[in-house]
């Protein structure tokens, strides 16, 4: 058995015991976070039934899309600059990380250029802190409102990320998480908002626990990166 091949059992075994643990019986999905890992990493995962890839960077998805031939569903998770998003929308099946007003007309705008409906998340920055990206939760109605005006985006859920403390303390977060979740999906046409993105290696579990149904994570699988 490969390092990586018993890391990723470790890590399915343990979203079972947290979905186990959660009080709202939801199934997750687990996006295994390929960032600033090579290609061969990325193909074992999937031959071993990794569905869903993230990468951060537009440009390295770029190039493993490129390269890989296997059917994968493609998350752009990190931060997105307005003159990226042509190329997001060219390879992102989904888009993580919808942060801001601008970055949604923008994506509505390269997506009807390219004949195509892009899949988003609205990214909440729920934490405050100003290292991190997303709508505040009272940006809330108005991030609604800025992505139901889009024509070629379909709004598929919510991302955020908790501050990274110990566990136990991005419990907050993720309640919060759940409850602005709750509220999108009285806001579009039902059976649209179905996912809640949230929990990466250091607090999944806390995640799930509080209603996760999609986890983000690279190091428990991958290992340590080898940044480049």
């Amino acid at each position: 058995m490969s390092e990586i091949e018993e890391r990723l059992a470790q890590v399915r075994a343990r979203i079972a015991e947290a979905e186990r643990r959660s009080p709202y019986g939801q199934e997750v999905t687990l996006v295994a976070v390929t960032k600033f890992h090579p290609l061969e990493d990325m193909e074992e995962a999937i031959r071993l039934g990794v569905t869903q890839v993230g990468e951060n960077r537009v440009q390295e998805m770029e190039e493993k899309r490129r390269s890989l031939s296997a059917p994968v569903v493609w998350n752009l998770q990190g931060h997105l600059q307005k003159k990226k998003v042509k190329k997001a929308v060219a390879c992102a099946d989904l888009i993580q990380s919808c942060d801001s007003e601008e970055i949604l007309k923008e994506i509505d705008k390269k997506a009807e250029s390219a004949g195509k409906v892009q899949d988003v998340f609205l990214e909440f920055n729920i934490s405050g802190e100003e290292s991190k990206y997303g709508f505040s939760p009272e940006e809330f109605k108005n991030a609604v409102e800025a992505a139901k005006a889009c024509t070629h985006v379909r709004v598929k859920g919510l991302m955020c990320m908790a501050p990274n403390e110990e566990p136990e303390k991005t419990r907050p977060v993720f309640r919060e998480g759940r409850r602005l979740w709750t509220e999108m999906k009285k806001e579009f046409p039902e059976g649209q908002i179905t996912i809640l993105s949230m929990g990466m290696t250091n607090d999944f579990e806390i995640a799930i626990e509080e209603g996760a149904t999609m986890v983000r994570i690279g190091t428990a699988i991958f290992g340590a990166r080898q940044y480049h």
